[in-house]
């Protein structure tokens, strides 16, 4: 087992991390422990976890970040309607189509994006811990404020697992599963309509190449 990030985590890795979500991915479930763990999970990201099972299947991309010891849960919305906070439980239970993450709607780490992102939301349905808005929040080594649509979350703790069903993934691997997704994503276009097209992939669909250009952005650090 890998040790569990407790270190000043790198800037440009949390930055990445959160566009590998941000960009097509969506919000599957969500876990929890209290007061040791909080997990949130994500599907369709930019993130090539594990090769397919079978041809007929695609390369996994579900990731989970599992937060320990968390100091704030906060559940967010930002709907001009009052909401109850049912979608919490709907989407825990599988009773809710996942939500799409919202572009650009992620922030991992980045304070003025956290700020911008935080101000978004019309209400608050807190779980454990401070508001996100107290001083506190933006004092922890790992801070998350994701939106998906309307609905919200955000997170803050000292430790960070990012796991996947391959196992724990340390944050300098996330580096190498984004560009190995890239490099999958070239591939999956180059014989897209081909008699070799590899198995339709939403998240590459919707990344769609400027004519027939299939370069990817340059994700190096």
């Amino acid at each position: 087992m890998l040790p569990i990030s407790t270190a000043a985590p790198d800037a440009d890795l949390l930055a990445l991390l959160a566009d590998a979500i941000a960009d097509v991915g969506y919000w599957t479930w969500w876990a929890q422990e209290l007061p040791d763990t909080f997990q949130l999970e994500f599907a369709g990201t930019q993130l090539y976890l594990a090769p397919p099972a079978s041809p007929d299947q695609r390369p996994s991309s579900q990731v989970a970040l599992q937060f320990r010891q968390p100091t704030c849960v906060c559940f967010l919305y930002r709907g001009e309607e009052t909401t109850e906070f049912a979608w919490v439980a709907q989407l825990q239970q599988d009773e809710l189509p996942p939500p799409t993450c919202s572009y650009d709607g992620v922030g991992f780490g980045d304070d003025a994006r956290l700020r911008t992102l935080l101000a978004l939301a019309t209400q608050r349905h807190l779980v454990h811990g401070y508001v996100p808005t107290d001083d506190a929040f933006l004092q922890e080594p790992y801070r998350l404020v994701c939106w998906c649509g309307e609905y919200g979350v955000a997170l803050a703790a000292p430790q960070l697992r990012v796991m996947t069903h391959e196992g724990e993934q340390s944050l300098d691997q996330i580096t190498a599963a984004n560009r190995q997704w890239w490099d999958y994503w070239r591939t999956y276009w180059a014989k897209r309509s081909t008699v070799e097209a590899l198995p339709y992939d939403g998240a590459c669909e919707v990344t769609i190449p400027l004519q027939d250009d299939t370069t990817a952005p340059d994700e190096s650090l």
